[in-house]
């Protein structure tokens, strides 16, 4: 029987250097907790493996080119936390010749509307 736990799905998180050293900081804790929290669900059974944040066109692009030559890698999921536009994404998406599954949602499981501002907005939206 095949073990599945020596493969991997390598979770990949867009934003841009815009955004401050502090901002990439909270990126990079969200998106660790998100990998953990999917290699903790039994139902998922390859091992979930963060990637550094992915904050321009040439690190998409490299990620992308090792995710292709990865023997044990099977696929990615990619997670926009901040804005990154998917301009910077078309290279490295291109070259990707592994299944990808686009995480399409914020890290809150709910949205504080009593006290949403523009700076939540900006470290909260999941757009790409």
């Amino acid at each position: 029987m095949i073990d599945l736990k020596t493969f991997e799905v390598w979770f990949l998180t867009g934003s841009q250097f815009l955004y401050g050293e502090e901002t990439l900081k909270h990126v990079a804790e969200d998106a660790k907790q998100i990998a953990e929290g999917l290699n903790n669900v039994e139902q998922i059974p390859v091992q979930i493996v963060f990637k550094p944040i992915l904050k321009t066109p040439d690190e998409i692009y490299d990620l992308c080119q090792q995710v292709n030559v990865a023997k044990k890698c099977i696929g990615v999921i990619a997670w926009m936390h901040t804005f990154s536009p998917s301009k910077m994404w078309i290279c490295g998406l291109k070259a990707l010749q592994k299944p990808l599954l686009h995480l399409h949602t914020q890290f809150n499981r709910d949205i504080p509307w009593s006290e949403i501002d523009m700076n939540f907005m900006n470290l909260n939206q999941s757009a790409h």
